[in-house]
């Protein structure tokens, strides 16, 4: 069997992205630029074949991603993750300024986030730490729904603030300097 068949037999059988990590414990004699060879060939292999799909890097990982043009057809089959506006903005100052405490959230947005919090959980794209005050963060998963390999790729919120005349979001809400 040759490595970059396995490769491509570990991503395929996986339900998400396999971490590099996880490659290289199962094919030992390989190095981290040798894995990505492998899927940049597996790349070209599709794309010359017309194949829907490729090989992508996210959530610290690969894992196979249709390509764009297909999405249509997909959402006639699966229902994609439907999110309030609620919790897109939990999401993203979670994304922003997480891990933090469900206090920061409220306080950021100037309600209470329950809810949403319960969604994002729900649907795997946050998760918590535990303790005094219990810390949400960002999932695996909403890197790899987002496409991306880690929070540093999300957009500059700068862009944002310029983009549409936002004010900047503090770290923490007026009175609750101490993060709590």
């Amino acid at each position: 069997m040759a490595k970059r068949e396995i490769l491509e037999a570990l991503i395929f059988s996986a339900s998400g992205a396999v971490a590099l990590k996880d490659i290289l414990r199962i094919l030992p004699d390989s190095s981290p630029e040798e894995i990505q060879g492998y899927v940049e060939e597996l790349n070209v292999l599709y794309e010359s074949s017309h194949r829907s799909f490729r090989i992508h890097r996210a959530g610290g990982g690969y894992l196979f991603m249709t390509q764009p043009e297909y999405a249509p057809s997909i959402r006639q089959l699966v229902s994609p993750v439907r999110l309030t506006g609620a919790a897109l903005e939990v999401l993203a100052v979670v994304a922003y300024k997480g891990p933090c405490s469900k206090q920061t959230i409220d306080g950021i947005r100037g309600v209470d986030s329950t809810s949403s919090l319960k969604q994002l959980i729900k649907h795997q794209l946050i998760d918590i730490k535990p303790g005094k005050p219990m810390l949400y963060y960002t999932s695996d998963k909403f890197l790899e729904v987002f496409g991306l390999t880690s929070l540093s790729e999300l957009p500059d919120i700068a862009q944002f603030e310029e983009v549409f005349g936002m004010p900047e979001v503090p770290a923490v809400a007026p009175g609750h300097e101490d993060g709590l």
